[in-house]
Protein backbone atom coordinates (compact mmCIF):
# COMPACT_ATOMS: atom_id res chain seq x y z
CA UNK A 1 0.00 0.00 0.00
CA UNK A 2 1.11 3.53 -0.71
CA UNK A 3 -0.20 6.81 0.63
CA UNK A 4 0.72 10.16 -0.88
CA UNK A 5 -0.51 13.65 -0.03
CA UNK A 6 -1.27 15.64 -3.18
CA UNK A 7 -0.79 18.86 -1.18
CA UNK A 8 2.77 17.78 -0.30
CA UNK A 9 3.49 16.76 -3.90
CA UNK A 10 2.23 20.09 -5.23
CA UNK A 11 4.38 21.96 -2.74
CA UNK A 12 7.44 19.92 -3.86
CA UNK A 13 6.68 20.72 -7.52
CA UNK A 14 6.39 24.43 -6.76
CA UNK A 15 9.55 24.51 -4.62
CA UNK A 16 11.54 22.75 -7.36
CA UNK A 17 9.83 24.76 -10.14
CA UNK A 18 8.71 21.55 -11.87
CA UNK A 19 5.51 20.75 -13.75
CA UNK A 20 5.46 16.96 -13.29
CA UNK A 21 6.10 14.66 -10.38
CA UNK A 22 5.87 10.88 -10.17
CA UNK A 23 3.45 9.60 -7.55
CA UNK A 24 3.60 5.85 -8.22
CA UNK A 25 5.35 3.52 -10.63
CA UNK A 26 4.26 -0.11 -10.95
CA UNK A 27 4.40 -2.65 -13.76
CA UNK A 28 0.77 -2.19 -14.80
CA UNK A 29 0.47 1.57 -14.22
CA UNK A 30 2.18 4.77 -13.25
CA UNK A 31 0.71 7.91 -11.70
CA UNK A 32 1.91 11.50 -11.99
CA UNK A 33 0.81 14.84 -10.67
CA UNK A 34 1.03 17.65 -13.22
CA UNK A 35 0.58 21.41 -13.36
CA UNK A 36 -0.49 23.28 -16.50
CA UNK A 37 0.26 25.42 -18.41
CA UNK A 38 3.33 23.36 -19.08
CA UNK A 39 6.14 24.43 -21.41
CA UNK A 40 7.22 20.85 -22.21
CA UNK A 41 6.35 19.50 -25.68
CA UNK A 42 3.14 17.49 -25.94
CA UNK A 43 3.39 14.05 -27.54
CA UNK A 44 1.01 11.08 -27.64
CA UNK A 45 1.90 8.40 -25.09
CA UNK A 46 2.31 4.64 -25.43
CA UNK A 47 -0.21 3.99 -22.62
CA UNK A 48 -3.86 4.84 -22.05
CA UNK A 49 -4.18 7.91 -19.84
CA UNK A 50 -6.77 9.03 -17.33
CA UNK A 51 -6.64 12.64 -16.11
CA UNK A 52 -8.47 13.61 -12.91
CA UNK A 53 -8.68 17.41 -12.71
CA UNK A 54 -7.91 18.37 -9.11
CA UNK A 55 -8.16 22.13 -9.59
CA UNK A 56 -8.40 24.80 -12.23
CA UNK A 57 -10.26 25.03 -15.50
CA UNK A 58 -9.61 25.46 -19.19
CA UNK A 59 -10.01 23.66 -22.47
CA UNK A 60 -8.90 20.19 -23.54
CA UNK A 61 -8.39 18.75 -26.98
CA UNK A 62 -8.34 15.00 -27.50
CA UNK A 63 -7.82 13.98 -31.12
CA UNK A 64 -10.45 16.05 -32.99
CA UNK A 65 -12.64 16.79 -29.93
CA UNK A 66 -12.47 20.02 -27.92
CA UNK A 67 -14.28 20.62 -24.64
CA UNK A 68 -14.23 22.68 -21.44
CA UNK A 69 -12.77 21.07 -18.30
CA UNK A 70 -12.94 22.03 -14.65
CA UNK A 71 -12.24 20.73 -11.17
CA UNK A 72 -13.60 17.20 -10.68
CA UNK A 73 -13.67 16.29 -14.38
CA UNK A 74 -12.11 13.10 -15.73
CA UNK A 75 -10.53 12.97 -19.20
CA UNK A 76 -9.67 9.65 -20.88
CA UNK A 77 -7.08 9.54 -23.67
CA UNK A 78 -6.36 6.34 -25.60
CA UNK A 79 -2.73 5.46 -26.22
CA UNK A 80 -1.24 7.18 -29.24
CA UNK A 81 -3.90 9.92 -29.40
CA UNK A 82 -2.86 13.58 -29.66
CA UNK A 83 -4.09 15.71 -26.72
CA UNK A 84 -3.44 18.99 -24.92
CA UNK A 85 -4.77 21.48 -22.36
CA UNK A 86 -5.01 25.19 -23.21
CA UNK A 87 -6.85 28.45 -22.39
CA UNK A 88 -6.12 27.64 -18.76
CA UNK A 89 -7.58 29.86 -16.05
CA UNK A 90 -5.03 30.28 -13.23
CA UNK A 91 -3.33 26.89 -12.93
CA UNK A 92 -4.68 23.47 -13.85
CA UNK A 93 -3.62 20.58 -11.62
CA UNK A 94 -4.25 16.98 -12.66
CA UNK A 95 -3.56 13.50 -11.34
CA UNK A 96 -2.64 11.34 -14.34
CA UNK A 97 -2.89 7.55 -14.42
CA UNK A 98 -0.94 5.83 -17.22
CA UNK A 99 -2.18 2.26 -17.72
CA UNK A 100 -0.29 -0.08 -19.99
CA UNK A 101 -1.40 -3.53 -18.97
CA UNK A 102 -2.86 -5.71 -21.73
CA UNK A 103 -4.65 -7.93 -19.20
CA UNK A 104 -7.50 -7.09 -16.88
CA UNK A 105 -6.47 -6.73 -13.25
CA UNK A 106 -9.40 -9.04 -12.51
CA UNK A 107 -7.93 -11.96 -14.43
CA UNK A 108 -7.27 -13.26 -17.95
CA UNK A 109 -10.86 -14.40 -18.59
CA UNK A 110 -12.41 -10.95 -18.28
Amino acid sequence: MSHVSTDELLEQLRQNDRHYGEVLSEESMSVELARYPNPEPKTPHKEDELYFIISGSGMASVDDETFAIEEGDVVYVEKGVKHDFYDIDDELTALIVFAGSEESVLGPDL
